[in-house]
């Protein structure tokens, strides 16, 4: 620590709370996995601290699925992810940690598991054993489905073809392997086990198939009989009094068994690989071949299907529509348990400080499970509990994974810290965008597509396409367990199955957030309001609905008549309304992330992951609100503007948002380079499409290399192009994931490859690149904006890993490669020069930084430094009132100004906007009189100070009269085109010394 650091720190030290490791001053994101594991964080972990970081934000790091690079597919909830390190490294980091004074904040993944894996034993065991699995109650099936053929049994949709053609084919393998249980089926890397019931049968026939054997023999003879009595055993599970982990035992002892008796005995061997060729079509002719094969399939807790079917008929409930991945019923103990176990041990040894809860809206009871956690929590931390602590009313920092409407708040009874920060995101690029530019835009972009865009039509469109395909099976379940309930009642018996589920389509479809909180409970007013709007929205749009079926549905959703039911139809329809709320959020991620966000192209730096596209921009009064309302109800919410799901990283935005200050240019140049390109589009002149390509142009100018060489331009066209076919996919209109169409896709990829190509479009790139340099170097100040907002208004500040430099990737896995360290640790050392400079020393340093941007050294510099500033004064950002701050002059409305005050210490922050007109288009610096002319900036009522300290410059700005209860924006911005001023009673002389 320097001189003036200490200095400062010393000075505020009034300032601070005992410092227990809870709440975070700043979250760093770290992906961990194969190629990023405990021993490179733990050599990372000075970089973090000395940027100011206090909490390491980890990604799971439980057992994945091998190779997976997010660890979100957790497969064994008892133990750390060996490609990721081991539990000495993960000790070690650990200690490095506690030695640097960070903490860890944990990604937990509740909502389900990879179950297409064989080291999820949980999974494994439900297939072998199936309805009477000791874990078939940990995953959320429905086994009991009247209307299917294959009752009782798990539909499992992973063949590449319908299930009699890849049968016939001889893809489906019968084979055995001693580690995996003994008898198994084996589809190319797809392993399932066979169920012990069906192993007797097996291993008689290679009894039968023995030749040779003699009296001597005899312990063969014996072993096949007790191997066959074994498996009987097992295979009849509780009926004969066996427990089912006895029964698991059993089947795993006769596996072993038979492991050891073929490797002992060649014979038996051979015998062994007689059964499993006439098994796998080694007799019998055509089709028949594989009779025997189909019929002991039909004997598993399993039906192998086309993978397709998944989309129309499946009966466990998955993530989204990732069939790998199933949902845990996390509401039953037990599951909860035998999860959170590992993650409670290390929370009670000190080593985890918060966590952060992936998917929320996946489980049953979101406010439930978070209480549970907290109980949990406290039972494990004991005596450590930091409910004594003031201002920590929960034993532990959690974070949820929300994703709130434009319109919607956070539950304030959740016990829970805030979210991981999405709302920020579209808070932050509402106030950035231009609103005067929203006429051009709109312009623009219909110019380009031919035809206006209805955003919400579109967004029903999507969600009804999602529902119609890829979730169809939730809906159908839904609509047959709505007509159950319907038929227990003589007022709604008479509802047809059509008319239900016609009336619950339209509503899904008509949900205007992710999903409601409904439970035994009582219903919120808040809720009570959705499923009001959904329903009569439903009515309205389809004149087909049958009224009294939506009213059916919306009186069941609020739960009206529940307690005048009989106790069967009450849980009956408990169930149901969990079951909706758990299926209107994947419908609307899919359909609204994941498609219309790919379709409704206006301005796509709009299109994230939290976001309404369809409002333009944000008034600044409703961006005070928001921080103001943050700062009462959930002060310790992370915001973010870069995540791991991130569709854009924050300087993309940053520079697409620059367009709305130039909408006509823009629109015009659009249209040049439409007609420049026709010639390179393929089918005729069809791919690609017009939004496709519209896409393509604004993603070309967000992600155009701030430094022109070959290197970074061959990585940027392979991106683009890696980029385009994902974003068509997704579109879901010309191809899709589902359905791929190659003809368009290699269309595309051609389209790409020939605009981005300088020998075939030299003249038309050198042109667009004399475009989007003015676009990205006013894009750099946004981006500035961006960053000092977030590390300065109510909120924890949260980094997506390698972001504190510029960082202009796309979605995943665009936005999850290698982040170099080693670079960005020799840059921090020089930008920390910056505290030991005087005044002509920072002043030159400054003015590197600015003349060169691109560097990355100024957005660096300007997060290490408020960074270090909310380490000093850490009760001023988490407990200081927010005060915005009028503008008045010539650029008032180029201003974001606000005061955060705590006891005697005010902090002044003065954050520009909509840059391109204070810079001239980019050629000049938003610095000084001559942009910023007369504007001032209004003080806050009663501060007295008549001079502040910039942290940013560390000069001072004075206050004084004619203007007393103002500040000359011209002097605050002379060095800096951000001003963070700080003026305190205690701490005035520490800040002439350091800070």
């Amino acid at each position: 620590m320097n001189r003036g650091q200490d200095a400062s720190f010393k000075a505020v030290s009034a300032h601070k709370r005992p410092h227990d490791g809870r709440t975070p001053c700043a979250t760093y994101r770290w992906q961990f996995h194969k190629g990023f594991g405990f021993r490179d964080a733990t050599r990372h972990v000075s970089y973090l601290a000395d940027l100011g970081i206090s909490h390491c934000y980890a990604s799971p790091y439980l057992k994945a699925h091998a190779g997976s690079n997010h660890g979100y597919d957790i497969v064994d909830h008892a133990h750390v992810n060996p490609e990721v390190g081991t539990k000495a490294e993960r000790e070690a980091f650990m200690e490095a940690l506690r030695a640097h004074g960070l903490y860890q904040i944990l990604d937990v993944v509740p909502n389900h598991m990879r179950v297409d894996d064989p080291e999820n034993r949980l999974w494994w065991d439900v297939l072998a054993f199936g309805r009477r699995s000791r874990f078939a109650h940990y995953f959320d099936i429905d086994w009991v489905t009247p209307e299917r053929p294959y009752e009782d049994k798990l539909v499992i949709p992973i063949l590449g073809g319908p299930y009699g053609e890849v049968l016939e084919s001889g893809d489906i393998v019968l084979d055995f392997d001693a580690g995996r249980g003994g008898f198994i089926v084996r589809y190319y890397d797809h392993l399932l086990p066979l169920s012990p019931k069906t192993h007797p049968q097996l291993l008689a026939e290679v009894a039968q198939s023995l030749e040779g054997l003699g009296p001597d023999d005899e312990p063969i003879n014996r072993e096949i009989s007790d191997l066959i009595a074994l498996f009987e055993r097992a295979g009849s599970g509780a009926a004969d009094g066996t427990s089912l982990t006895e029964a698991a035992g059993l089947a795993a002892e006769g596996a072993a068994r038979m492991g050891a008796w073929v490797a002992g005995h060649a014979r038996c061997a051979v015998a062994l690989e007689k059964v499993l060729a006439r098994y796998n079509g080694g007799e019998g002719e055509g089709a028949h071949r594989y009779d025997a094969l189909h019929a002991l399939l039909e004997q598993q807790s399993y039906r192998l299907t086309f993978w397709r079917v998944a989309g129309y008929e499946i009966n466990y409930r998955r993530f989204f529509d990732i069939n790998e991945l199933a949902a845990l019923r996390m509401e039953d103990p037990e599951v909860f348990a035998a999860t959170h176990d590992l993650i409670g041990r290390w929370i009670a040894a000190g080593d985890v400080a918060g966590l952060r809860i992936d998917h929320p809206d996946g489980l049953r009871d979101p406010r439930g499970y978070c209480a549970r956690l907290q109980d949990w929590a406290r039972e494990r931390q004991g005596s450590r509990s930091a409910t004594s602590i003031e201002g920590n009313p929960y034993p532990l920092y959690v974070v949820v994974e929300k994703i709130l409407g434009a319109d919607e708040s956070l539950p304030v009874d959740w016990a829970v810290n805030g979210t991981t920060g999405y709302d920020f995101t579209r808070l932050v690029s509402g106030v950035l965008v231009d609103a005067d530019g929203k006429a051009g835009i709109d312009a623009a972009y219909e110019a380009f597509v031919g035809a206006p865009d209805d955003y919400q039509g579109l967004l029903y469109e999507c969600k009804a396409l999602i529902m119609h395909t890829t979730l169809g099976s939730e809906i159908h379940a839904l609509g047959l367990a709505l007509d159950r309930i319907a038929e227990r009642d003589r007022r709604t018996r008479d509802l047809t199955l059509s008319a239900q589920r016609t009336a619950l389509f339209e509503i899904v479809a008509c949900f205007p957030v992710y999903r409601t909180y409904v439970t035994a409970d009582g219903v919120s007013a808040a809720d009570r309001a959705v499923i009001d709007a959904a329903c009569a929205q439903a009515k309205g749009r389809n004149p087909l609905v049958e009224s009294a079926a939506v009213d059916f549905i919306c009186d069941l959703l609020r739960l009206e008549g529940l307690d005048g039911r009989a106790p069967e139809e009450r849980q009956e329809i408990l169930e149901f309304v969990a079951a909706f709320q758990q299926y209107t959020s994947p419908v609307m991620a899919k359909g609204l992330e994941d498609t219309l966000f790919y379709r409704y192209n206006r301005l796509v730096s709009l299109n994230e992951v939290g976001g309404d596209p369809s409002r333009f921009a944000l008034s600044l009064n409703d961006f005070h609100k928001a921080n103001s309302e943050r700062l009462r109800y959930y002060p310790e919410t992370l915001l973010a503007t870069s995540t791991h799901d991130s569709k854009r990283s924050e300087d993309v935005r940053a520079r697409l948002h620059v367009l709305s200050e130039i909408p006509q240019s823009w629109g015009e140049h659009s249209l040049w380079l439409k007609a420049c390109h026709a010639a390179f589009k393929g089918q005729d002149g069809a791919a690609p499409s017009v939004r496709d390509e519209y896409l393509l142009y604004q993603t070309l100018i967000g992600i155009w290399p701030l430094t022109d060489t070959p290197e970074a331009w061959g990585g940027m066209r392979e991106r683009l192009k890696d980029y385009a076919l994902k974003a068509a996919r997704e579109a879901k209109g010309e191809t899709s994931w589902v359905r791929p169409v190659s003809e368009y896709e290699d269309a595309l990829t051609a389209f790409v490859d020939a605009v981005t190509d300088w020998a075939r479009n030299g003249e038309t790139l050198a042109a667009l690149a004399a475009f989007v340099a003015p676009i990205a170097r006013v894009g750099l100040m946004t981006a500035l904006s961006q960053v000092a907002l977030k590390l300065t208004v109510p909120g924890i500040p949260d980094f997506y890993q390698g972001t504190e430099l510029w960082d202009f990737h796309l979605v995943d896995p665009d936005n999850r490669g290698p982040v170099d360290y080693g670079l960005r640790a020799r840059m921090l050392a020089e930008v920390a020069r910056f505290d030991e400079e005087d005044a002509a020393g920072r002043a030159a340093l400054l003015g590197a930084w600015l003349v060169r941007p691109e560097d990355g050294y100024v957005k660096l510099h300007l997060t290490r430094r408020l960074l270090h500033v909310r380490r000093a004064y850490p009760r001023l950002f988490a407990e200081g009132r927010y005060e915005p701050l009028e503008a008045q002059g010539p650029r008032a409305r180029h201003l974001v100004g606000f005061a955060r005050r705590f006891e005697d210490v005010t902090m002044l922050v003065i954050v520009p906007r909509h840059y391109w007109a204070l810079t001239q288009g980019g050629r000049r610096l938003p610095l000084g009189r001559a942009v910023w002319d007369e504007t001032r900036l209004s003080l806050p009522a009663g501060v007295a100070a008549s001079s502040w300290r910039d942290v940013l410059t560390g000069e001072r700005v004075a206050s004084h009269a004619p203007h007393a209860g103002s500040l000359e924006v011209a002097a605050a911005l002379a060095r800096f085109p951000i001003a963070v001023l700080i003026a305190s009673g205690a701490a005035a002389a520490a800040m002439d010394e350091g800070l």
